[in-house]
């Protein structure tokens, strides 16, 4: 072992803070990006939102986004310069409660979910005591479906020590016996069964197929499940349709996802067979630097701290102003290509779409294809034809016959016209369907269409059979 001095000569590539941030920027999409104008604005006080102008003939613009004011803080060293400026004014602790109370009064209040709707009905029940805390118990053991985490024996094994197995079974009916019907079930099986029970009709046939041939079901042997009950393949289509009407998820329905709300970034619209595009940035309000700070700046020479703060501050809005300018003009760069190389589309539906290549628009934008991946990440672009992400227009494809490349979304929709029309007693093999699409000009193989089938959840031609 020894100590040495030695010199090395490497590249290495070091991003900027700018170039750092405008990536970040370019990644939001613009909900995304008027929250992130409106936090730096509260932050940073060299950081001013310009009034939009109005021109007469243009329809009325939404108002200025209101953002929050500029902290006091901020300006804390600044205190020893008197400068007559007026930053932002703050809302009143009154004033700003209020509106929070009554934002609040008039906000829709979160449905409740499975759990909750369980566990009122249970409070609502001839049920209480040492059964109604069991009950509620299991009822925060099910899954979003409505099942039970662990299956009934395990249940009971964990409630021995601190109640009876008769009180223990009461609780597991309760909740068996709850809306929606289904839920407290250990399995598909199960629920399915539960289902039924709770209708006044009998349902011998379905039970026995529910019981016995579910497997079978799934494959759509109904053939076999006829043979080994003894009925007909008619009496079996006519129980299978009644299963088709129970819920395999009973809890799903009241575990709701909350909405997710998306703005259009790009606007695209075809006046006269001219294709004309647009960013829209709305609701994104313009920035400015701050001009008192500018004239702080200028003031404050001779004074490092302050100087130090306020060109810190400055050089952070300029930065933020211009990656918002960067974002945008590469933004539209990108989208202007895109509508280019879908004319088709834009003008004459989905049934245009052209496959395209992400490779392709960077080469034509001569931009880094990893730019092209940041800019359309979570953007959506409003077509004629209806809004669709960015990323939905990048698709691979099959030759035609014409040596062109149909788009694979396109063949998507070929085969799943070809098998919407068929014949359900005799369904097309994928093998079939391919010498269709082979006839119709496009160069494609069975096993190609055995993989977009898939792809697009359509079964195989032995689960599509209608006996």
């Amino acid at each position: 072992m020894k100590l040495e001095l030695s010199q090395s000569l490497q590249q290495q590539q070091i991003l900027a803070p700018q170039m750092i941030l405008s990536m970040d920027i370019l990644l939001l999409p613009s909900l995304d990006l008027e929250q992130r104008i409106r936090k730096d604005f509260a932050e940073n006080p060299a950081l001013e939102i310009q009034e939009k102008e109005q021109r007469p003939t243009d329809a009325p613009t939404p108002p200025p986004v209101e953002a929050p004011s500029a902290s006091s803080e901020s300006f804390a060293k600044l205190e020893p310069y008197q400068y007559s400026f007026d930053p932002p004014k703050r809302k009143g602790v009154s004033q700003g409660t209020d509106s929070k109370h009554e934002a609040l009064q008039n906000t829709e209040g979160k449905p409740p979910g499975l759990k909750d709707f369980l566990t009122q009905q249970v409070h609502l029940g001839q049920v209480g005591g040492r059964v109604q805390s069991i009950a509620e118990d299991i009822i925060n053991n099910l899954d979003g479906k409505g099942y039970l985490l662990f299956p009934a024996e395990e249940l009971r094994d964990s409630f021995s020590t601190s109640a009876s197995a008769q009180e223990i079974d009461e609780a597991i009916g309760v909740v068996r016996s709850l809306d929606p019907a289904g839920v407290g079930a250990e399995d598909l099986q199960d629920c399915l069964l539960l289902q039924l029970e709770r209708d006044r009709q009998e349902y011998p046939l379905e039970q026995a197929i529910i019981r016995n041939h579910l497997t079978d079901l799934r494959l759509n042997k109904l053939p076999k499940i006829a043979k080994d009950l003894g009925r007909s393949v008619e009496d079996i289509k006519d129980a299978v349709e009644i299963i088709s009407l129970l819920d395999p998820i009973p809890g799903g329905r009241l575990e709701s996802e909350p909405t997710i709300y998306v703005r259009a970034d790009v606007i695209v619209e075809v006046i006269d067979g001219e294709v004309l595009i647009r960013v829209e940035n709305g609701n994104i309000p313009e920035l400015k630097v701050s001009e008192t700070c500018r004239s702080i700046l200028k003031a404050s020479r001779g004074n490092r701290e302050i100087t130090d703060f306020v060109r810190k501050k400055i050089e952070s809005a300029q930065w933020l102003i211009q990656a918002v300018q960067q974002r945008k003009r590469t933004l539209y760069d990108i989208a202007v290509t895109m509508a280019k190389f879908q004319r088709n589309f834009m003008i004459h539906g989905p049934e245009k779409l052209k496959a395209m290549k992400m490779q392709t628009i960077a080469d034509l934008v001569k931009m880094h294809i990893s730019t092209i991946s940041r800019a359309i990440k979570g953007k959506y672009m409003q077509t004629p034809h209806g809004l669709y992400q960015m990323r939905y227009f990048f698709t691979g494809g099959v030759d035609n016959a014409s040596g062109e490349v149909e788009s694979r979304r396109n063949v998507y929709r070929r085969i799943g016209e070809i098998i919407e029309a068929e014949d359900k007693k005799h369904p097309h093999s994928d093998s079939q369907i391919a010498r269709i699409l082979q006839d119709q000009g496009l160069k494609i193989a069975r096993r190609t269409v055995t993989k977009y089938r898939e792809q697009e959840g359509i079964p195989s031609s032995r689960l599509r059979k209608s006996y």
